[in-house]
């Protein structure tokens, strides 16, 4: 029998006609298998025990990865204590992967709900009503006893960082309102207890951190806006949405002008998501995007997909992930909900591309699915039956038709992605440098990208697990193909667009950037069939007394190089964490010797390409020839392969001189009837010298070189003299830097502090996690300066209840020092207005205590002594210095110091005490010490004027 239709009322979070939705998913839609698809995935919650964990979900360095290949595990919402590898097979156990498995349950059960509310006001099935108010009933039920303990990024119950729990309670929030926009039976009392338990709650702690403007706060204020909604909260809800305008202003400044998000494709994809949720949310309450706003909301939709590789995988730009494919069943569907939104014929190309079949269908990844936690999977073929609940809700009722897709050459200037494409799409040259992407940014302006098909010979790596060490390599300059100034990797500087313009079978690119000291660097790129010519400039003032060395990596491993007499050799950078040289191993150089002249220096590089898995690709050749005006030594080592690819080799070059140009040129196999390239003549010598003379097969002789109007090209052939002049010279470009925070009071003036001087540290120089000072119990220290003509003494006396030592010599949570998650003292020297130039971390652990270096150097350590005041008292701790071991011996010298405190029952400290104060860089998190690990502005740091000598 038929069930009864149950009556509609007006959703309050979607712009959802519901009823004119039940007629587009009825039977023999293109929809239809969309929705049984859906109901029969409903089936194992039914008969089985809701997968709900009993434990909170917990952040570590292994959990949730293969040891062997780090790559995530599969996540099966029935396996709570096995976890397999995809790639090796392997089964793991352990504590640290079924917390892992915890986060994902918990998403994938609550987006089950909303599957089985959507599905109740489809088709009426009161076993759909049943489950979901089941699940919503659980989660509510158990919402309070999951602690807001140890959290890594903000206060959450069961996760460990807000934005988790925002998309969990959106999801709830969604399931809650279809019920109740369907009429469900007995949908008030369920209402009424998810809204006491659950949504106020969890609204509540949620709202009690603002994120400012990142990925993560798009799906805070979403959720928040949504609970206010169903907790009939409007004036809260007018506040944030109208006085306030933060989803507007997260539209019209987190979204660039070229429409992308200020922090990268890989974020870009998670906050428009968020968005989109905002937008309907929006538009439920009657309100509508301003025409602007909506413009560039709507282009968000497709500027992901611009820049895509010829493998169909996207850029590893900034800190996304590496080697994510396209033909994913969550990307179809952004690709529906965009072509709903607003018709684009870019992405109806794509969409007939993820469409047409052409893959092995692997398993439904959309079975085991985790809300909008994204995890990323293997390209598949795909449908219209593989989309999720949003589809089936909001996409256009009929396939959107499209034509071929044929991605072309494309210029982002705001997002710094400029891409050249050769043979149809098989040959992508990048060009890298916009704004500097924020937090989630590289130093990576004027970084190479090559790849020819699946051949990659200039990659990005982007990033890996955020809590392992090799995050360090992955935000460096070294591990990208940019140049870096010292040894050090490049300031957060944005790189500025100079031209780009393509002519089809030509095409030219030249950005310039602040990469390091007082350098200014300018890479031209031109691009042709068969070869690409690249011209890196850069030029200090002519007052820098400095000496500069250029570092440039140039490609991966190369079966013969020209010199080849490599001898073994040490670089170690200038010393920061970022820097990336604590990952080189198996380090070699040879020198570059000069022409006879004296006057050049060449090198000439069998290159090898490697796969998207981090293979070598023997078959593949590449030849890279460069020519140099400046004393340089060819460097080749081993580097951290892209993540979850194996160890890779790397060739690099080292540039010695305060301005110098570097010349190369790129030639690979090209297809069809292109020419390939016979020979190559380079010329660094600058003026109006041509750079570069190239010979193909055909007898054609191309002459690059520089002209007041952008690039001209030369074509010598042998019957046949003609020229190509590039133009697309940009005159003035307006650089748009990542949005800024809203405004704040001035810092106040850094405190002066003359010795003996004394102050307790209390509520106002506490940095909080989940616990406020109050709730913490208050904790306090005492610290006390002296000083005479030979010694500066720090005394500190700590009561913050029980002394609690580092649970191991190992963190096995982030990549953070284990000694972070301990009572202890971190202190910072500087010069007034340098950076800190010692800097250590002292825990009172045993009779002893230890002090580690936070700092590179072998300054001497403090003469340090402590002692417990008694059992569950605190703790005493004395620091006595030379004077003349300090960066200044006499005057006024910087100094901050940080009480590390961290309560029995917890894994991670519990907040700091700063003798600076609590102020911060961010507004937003100014009182609270997540992700600060042993780091400290020094901006901060007070100014001690010692005593005369």
């Amino acid at each position: 029998m038929t069930p009864p239709t149950p009556p509609i009322v007006r959703s309050r979070l979607l712009s959802l006609d519901a009823l004119q939705r039940r007629r587009d998913t009825a039977p023999g839609t293109s929809l239809a298998p969309l929705l049984d698809g859906l109901a029969r995935e409903l089936d194992p919650l039914r008969t089985r025990p809701l997968p709900i964990p009993a434990q909170k979900a917990r952040l570590t360095r292994g959990g949730g990865r293969c040891p062997q290949h780090g790559i995530p595990l599969v996540f099966d919402p029935w396996s709570p204590h096995a976890h397999r590898c995809e790639r090796c097979g392997g089964v793991f156990h352990g504590a640290e992967h079924d917390d892992w498995w915890a986060m994902g349950a918990q998403l994938y059960t609550v987006e089950r709900a909303v599957h089985a509310a959507a599905l109740f006001a489809l088709r009426g099935d009161p076993r759909d009503a049943v489950l979901a108010a089941q699940i919503l009933d659980a989660l509510s039920e158990r919402y309070a006893t999951w602690p807001n303990r140890d959290n890594v990024l903000g206060p959450s119950r069961p996760f460990f960082s807000t934005y988790l729990e925002s998309i969990w309670l959106l999801n709830a929030c969604h399931a809650l309102d279809l019920l109740e926009t369907a009429g469900a039976p007995g949908v008030h009392a369920v209402g009424a207890r998810l809204r006491d338990r659950l949504i106020a709650p969890s609204a509540a702690l949620i709202a009690s951190y603002d994120e400012g403007l990142s990925n993560r706060q798009v799906w805070n204020e979403v959720a928040i806006l949504s609970a206010l909604r169903l907790l009939d909260d409007t004036r809260a809800f007018e506040q944030r949405v109208d006085a306030e305008q933060r989803l507007h202003r997260m539209v019209g400044e987190g979204l660039l002008a070229d429409g992308t998000w200020y922090e990268g494709e890989n974020y870009h994809l998670f906050a428009h998501r968020g968005l989109w949720y905002g937008v309907q949310l929006l538009q439920a309450s009657g309100r509508q995007l301003p025409l602007a706003l909506d413009e560039r909301f709507a282009a968000g939709f497709v500027t992901p997909f611009l820049g895509v590789l010829p493998d169909d995988t996207l850029p590893a730009r900034r800190d996304a992930k590496y080697g994510v494919s396209v033909r994913q069943w969550r990307l179809a569907e952004w690709c529906e909900l965009g072509l709903a939104h607003r018709y684009d014929p870019r992405l109806a190309a794509l969409l007939s591309k993820l469409y047409d079949g052409t893959l092995a269908r692997r398993a439904e990844a959309r079975v085991w699915s985790t809300a909008d936690a994204e995890r990323d999977d293997g390209p598949s073929a795909l449908s219209r039956a593989d989309l999720s609940w949003r589809a089936l809700l909001m996409a256009a009722p009929d396939p959107v038709a499209g034509t071929a897709w044929h991605p072309a050459s494309v210029s982002l200037p705001s997002q710094g992605l400029a891409v050249l494409r050769r043979e149809h799409g098989r040959v992508y040259v990048a060009l890298e440098g916009g704004h500097t992407g924020a937090g989630h940014g590289h130093p990576d302006r004027l970084a190479l990208t090559l790849q020819t098909g699946a051949e990659r010979w200039l990659q990005d790596p982007g990033t890996g697990s955020y809590v392992e060490r090799t995050l360090h390599w992955y935000r460096s300059t070294l591990a990208h193909h940019a140049p870096l100034v010292n040894g050090a990797s490049q300031p957060p500087s944005p790189a500025q667009l100079q031209a780009f313009e393509d002519r089809g079978g030509m095409g030219w690119m030249r950005k310039t950037a602040h990469i390091g000291g007082a350098v200014q660097s300018t890479r031209t790129v031109v691009v042709c069939e068969g070869y690409l010519v690249d011209v890196l400039d850069w030029q200090s003032p002519d007052d820098a007394s400095a000496p500069v060395t250029i570092t440039l990596p140039l490609c991966g491993a190369a079966t013969q190089t020209v010199p080849h007499a490599f001898a073994p050799a040490v670089r170690r950078g200038a010393g920061g964490l970022e820097d990336g040289f604590d990952f080189l191993t198996a380090v070699e150089s040879v020198v570059l010797e000069p022409d006879a002249e004296g006057a050049l220096r060449t090198a000439a590089l069998d290159a090898v390409a490697v796969s998207a898995r981090g293979d070598d690709v023997p078959s593949a050749a590449a030849r890279l020839d460069l020519a140099t005006n400046a004393r340089a030594t060819l460097l080749r080592m081993r580097v951290p392969g892209a993540p979850g690819c194996p160890d890779a080799v790397r060739h690099a070059i080292e540039l010695d001189g305060a301005c110098g140009r570097l010349v190369s040129v790129w030639r690979w196999h090209p297809t069809g009837t292109v020419a390939a390239v016979r020979a190559v003549r380079l010329d660094p010598t600058g003026g109006a010298v041509p750079v570069a003379h190239v010979t193909t097969d055909d007898g054609t002789t191309a002459v690059h070189g520089a002209a007041p109007h952008g690039w001209h090209i030369e074509l010598l052939a042998r019957h046949a003299r003609s020229s190509v002049d590039l133009e697309g010279l940009v005159v003035s470009h307006d650089k748009e830097e990542a949005p800024s925070p809203p405004p704040v009071e001035a810092p106040a003036p850094p405190l002066e502090v003359t010795p003996p001087w004394s102050c307790t540290l209390g509520a106002a120089h506490y940095l909080r996690t989940e616990p406020t000072w109050e709730e913490a119990g208050g904790p306090t220290a005492v610290v006390t300066l002296t000083a005479d003509a030979d010694r500066v003494v720090v005394e500190v006396e700590v009561h913050t209840g029980p002394v609690v030592g580092p649970d191991g010599p190992d963190n096995p949570l982030d990549n953070e020092r284990a000694d972070t998650n301990a009572d202890g003292v971190q202190w910072y020297w500087a010069a007034p207005g340098a950076g800190w130039s010692q800097a250590g971390l002292f825990v009172p652990q045993g009779g002893v205590g230890h002090t580690t270096r936070l700092l590179p150097g072998d300054w001497p350590l403090p003469l340090t002594e402590h002692r417990e005041l008694g059992p569950g008292h605190g703790w005493h701790a004395r620091f006595v210095w030379r004077r003349d071991d300090l960066p200044c011996a006499a005057g006024t010298v910087a100094f901050d110091l940080v009480v590390n405190e961290r309560s029995p029952e917890r894994a991670r400290r519990r907040g700091q005490l700063v003798l600076s104060g609590r102020s911060h860089d961010a507004p937003s998190d100014a009182a609270y010490a997540y992700l600060r690990g042993d780091r400290q502005n020094p901006a901060h740091a007070i100014r001690l004027h010692l005593p005369a000598r």
